[in-house]
């Protein structure tokens, strides 16, 4: 009877909660080990488990992720990387939205995957491009577009600002992607994509992703870093082809 309820409640079977909670502690793990990985890692996989998920809670988690990196990098932050960008944003969540609401599931999983593998590369071989004026909108509009899809805003900026000091990167970031976490949610809301279910269920996940984030920052540091982002994008790599197919 208590299982029954709280399978109502949560709207999906205890194991798939299960499996998404273990999902979202993974990427938070990853996350804080090695800089990146709770929207990459998580995307694919919950969208295999429940695609309801995708977005809004990576979405929720990652502005709670850029707001706690932002108080400490705060002095960091740039803007001249990111109001162009951030302008971007604006035709780029908007042809996201488009995409979620015409496109079928099998499409959007090709979107995703695609994007998943887009920042596996990225990350692996650090391309360089200029640093301009139209780079900077064109990384917006496509930090829009798979943000706004699958809560992958940044790969394309990470792309382009990848040159940054370490510090200056980690501040400018999180300043993005606090204030495009809250330009996602106001894209979606009035499409009626964002529910208080949303806000449930980051509820219920929430122990789960900082017990990740916290038992990456004690053992972390005994982890050879390079092995455990290799196993990571092999994972993301895995979970993307496996949309593809």
């Amino acid at each position: 009877m208590v299982e029954a309820g709280l399978t109502g409640w949560l709207d999906m079977s205890g194991a798939t909660w299960l499996g998404c909670a273990l999902v979202l502690a993974l990427g938070a793990f990853v996350q804080r080990a090695t800089g990146f990985g709770l929207a990459v890692v998580g995307a694919p996989l919950l969208l295999m488990l429940e695609p309801r998920l995708v977005p809004v809670v990576l979405v929720l988690f990652g502005f709670t992720v850029a707001l706690t990196t932002l108080r400490h990098y705060r002095h960091e932050v740039s803007l001249a990387e990111i109001g162009l960008a951030l302008a971007g944003r604006v035709p780029g969540n908007a042809l996201g939205l488009w995409l979620l609401v015409a496109a079928p599931l099998a499409v959007l999983e090709k979107v995703i995957a695609g994007s998943v593998l887009f920042a596996v590369v990225v990350t692996l071989f650090r391309l360089r491009l200029p640093v301009n004026r139209a780079t900077l909108f064109g990384a917006g509009v496509f930090s829009g577009i798979f943000g706004t899809v699958a809560a992958l805003s940044g790969p394309p900026m990470v792309l382009l600002l990848h040159g940054l000091s370490p510090d200056r990167l980690r501040g400018t970031l999180s300043a993005f992607f606090v204030v495009t976490a809250l330009m996602t949610l106001a894209t979606l809301a009035p499409a009626g994509m964002v529910s208080a279910w949303h806000f449930a269920m980051a509820f219920t996940f929430a122990p789960g992703v900082m017990a990740g984030s916290w038992l990456a920052g004690r053992i972390a540091h005994r982890l050879d870093r390079r092995l455990l982002q290799g196993a990571s994008l092999a994972l993301c790599t895995l979970a993307a082809l496996g949309l593809l197919l």
